[in-house]
């Protein structure tokens, strides 16, 4: 499946114009393309930091982020899915929003159900994620998987890399790497990390 394309972009000069539209609109909408200003450009716009709390305020997360032109660029943010993997800064910044008195009661749900066993697991909080030489050569022969998965946004590919490395066994590493290859050749994203919508269009589309 190929990467989701920016849509119906909004662009949001304060954070507080950003929580408002959260507040009317995030059990309703399934993802948000939001459009940001580059600090060049002179024109004034929230930021990536400001955004990012509002999200986790509501039960949302960032997503892939794409170019406009020169001086803008969009980024998609959705509700966040059933069992994803909390990283260890968004567990510390949802305790401050908790004691700020700013988390949502949506956020707050999402927050309190997460998946205690996956805290902190995500790959950027490794200190080093890197295929083996041999996994790396592999990937790259397929050509189309390789397009695929190295224009993908960095959080993907470290998170990727660290589904295939970190299991136990060798067999299991290397059948996951036959996944990550045979899904990244089809462009789309390996199963544990492809939210469930994304995985029933897939489906209906076989069918």
């Amino acid at each position: 499946m190929a990467a989701p394309e920016p849509v119906n972009i909004k662009f949001f000069k304060t954070q507080d114009a950003f929580r408002k539209w959260l507040e009317k609109n995030h059990a309703q909408k399934g993802e948000l393309w939001m459009g940001y200003y580059k600090k060049g450009s002179g024109k004034k716009s929230i930021t990536y930091k400001e955004a990012l709390e509002e999200v986790l305020c509501f039960g949302w997360i960032d997503g892939i982020s794409r170019g406009i032109d020169e001086e803008k660029y969009c980024q998609r943010y959705t509700p966040r899915r059933k069992g994803s993997i909390w990283s260890a800064v968004n567990i510390n910044k949802a305790e401050e929003l908790i004691k700020n008195g700013k988390m949502h009661e949506s956020g707050l749900h999402v927050y309190r159900n997460r998946d205690l066993k996956k805290a902190g697991l995500y790959s950027n909080e490794q200190k080093e994620i890197k295929f083996p030489m041999d996994f790396l050569k592999k990937l790259k022969k397929n050509k189309k998987a390789w397009e695929y998965f190295s224009t993908m946004p960095p959080g993907y590919r470290r998170t990727a890399t660290w589904w295939v490395i970190s299991a136990k066994q060798e067999e299991t590493r290397r059948r996951r790497l036959d996944t990550l290859i045979a899904d990244s050749a089809a462009c789309r994203k390996i199963g544990p990390l492809t939210p469930a919508n994304e995985k029933n269009k897939t489906n209906k589309k076989k069918q």
